[in-house]
Formats: C-alpha cells, sequence, structure tokens
C-alpha cells in the first residue's frame, strides 16, 4: 500500500494545474520529475520530454479515505486541450474564408487537402506520443513500485516486462505501405518544386512525408537503445 504522504515526495515543483502553466510547461519542454498539484482525494503528476512537448499526460493519483492510493486515471493536460479545439476552429474559419472569398471549387479542394494532411500528421503524431505516453507511464508505475518496495517488501512480487515487438506485422504492414508513399510524396513535392517553384502543396508534402519517416526512424532507433540499456 503506497500513502499519500509518500507520493507528494514526488513532486519538485508544485504548482496549479491551470492552462497558464501547462503552456508554459509546454512552451519549455518541462521535463522535472515531477511538476504537480497536491488537492484534497488526489495528486496531479506531469512531466513532459523531449517528443511530446504539450501533449504530455496528467497522472491524476486517487486516494480512498485512508489516503491509500487506489486508482491512477490518465487524462490530457489543458493546453493540449485547447490548442487541439484552437486547431479545429483555426482551420474551420479558413475554410469559411475562402468559401467566401473563392469559388465553390477552390474551397472544396482546399478543405480535402487540408484534411487530408491533418489527417496524415495526426496520424503520424499519435504514434510518437502513444510510445512516449507509454514510457511516461511506465516510469511512474516503477517509481510507485519502488516506494511500494520499501514501504512492504514481502508484499512485491518480481515480474518481468514484456517489451512490444517493434517489427509486429501489423506494423510491418503499416512501414510496407507508407514508406513507400512517403517517397512518392517526396519525389513528387521536390518535382513540382523543380518546376514551379515553392508552393503551399510543396511545403505540405514534404512536411508529411519527412515528418513520418524521421519521427518512426527515430522511434527505433530509441527502442533499439533501450533494449541496450536494460
Amino acid at each position: 500500500m503506497v500513502k499519500k504522504d509518500d507520493l507528494k515526495k514526488l513532486i519538485i515543483e508544485n504548482k496549479k494545474s491551470t492552462l497558464k502553466n501547462h503552456w508554459k510547461d509546454a512552451f519549455f519542454c518541462n521535463t522535472i520529475k515531477y511538476s504537480g498539484e497536491i488537492r484534497t482525494n488526489e495528486i496531479l503528476l506531469w512531466r513532459s520530454s523531449e517528443y511530446l512537448r504539450g501533449a504530455y499526460p496528467i497522472f491524476v493519483l486517487i486516494f480512498d479515505e485512508n489516503e491509500t492510493l487506489k486508482e491512477i486515471k490518465i487524462e490530457k493536460n489543458p493546453y493540449q486541450k485547447y490548442s487541439e479545439k484552437f486547431t479545429i476552429m483555426f482551420f474551420s474559419m479558413l475554410s469559411i474564408l475562402l468559401a467566401i472569398l473563392e469559388n465553390l471549387q477552390t474551397s472544396i479542394i482546399f478543405g480535402i487537402g487540408v484534411s487530408v494532411i491533418v489527417f496524415l500528421l495526426q496520424l503520424i503524431l499519435s504514434k510518437a506520443r502513444k510510445y512516449e505516453t507509454k514510457l511516461l507511464t511506465q516510469e511512474l508505475r516503477k517509481t510507485i513500485e519502488n516506494i511500494e518496495r520499501i514501504n512492504n517488501p514481502e508484499l512485491i512480487i518480481e515480474s518481468k516486462e514484456e517489451e512490444e515487438e517493434e517489427w509486429t506485422s501489423s506494423k510491418f504492414i503499416t512501414r510496407l505501405l507508407l514508406y513507400p508513399f512517403c517517397i512518392f510524396l517526396l519525389g513528387l513535392s521536390l518535382a513540382i518544386f523543380f518546376e514551379k517553384g515553392i508552393n503551399f502543396q510543396v511545403i505540405a508534402g514534404i512536411a508529411v512525408a519527412l515528418t513520418y519517416l524521421i519521427t518512426d526512424i527515430l522511434l527505433i532507433i530509441k527502442k533499439k537503445d533501450n533494449l541496450y540499456f536494460q
């Protein structure tokens, strides 16, 4: 059993979980382990990472009437919630303005293009966020287990953690489809650039292709390094 007083000691930077504070943590990439807020029956813990930036989770530690840890929930921080809403509003307003100022055909093409790009970027970035969130979750779990081990060593049962395979069938098929697509998109964007110069399509194509390729390769390298240092 882990008590609230034990987990209070994890907080190095005690502050409120407000939009302003999370904006600062996202902007400066706060990696302090941990920032947090102490409430009556809860403790909120968070920290960012190089890849997550402002998309880091908040770990909500919930305690019972005896101040014993009962449950841990994961939720989005306020900055991430508002930034997602702002992004949707921004592109919606942009589409509306374009529909007013331009013809219908241009508006439809722009809307479809933006939707595809946003979807692909979200797909790419969600993969990195999922992996980094998993690392932060494992980190906190091990920290709590260490506290439990100190308080009640007789209750701890050692278990070997299984590492998720990087080259599963689904991931292999995904890469088999997306890698050629990204290379094709990159080549097409460069061809348009050399022929017509820089424009929105060129920037979007290069950004989407390189973002996925670089992010995925970095994740593979990072997982490989983690295996070496276990």
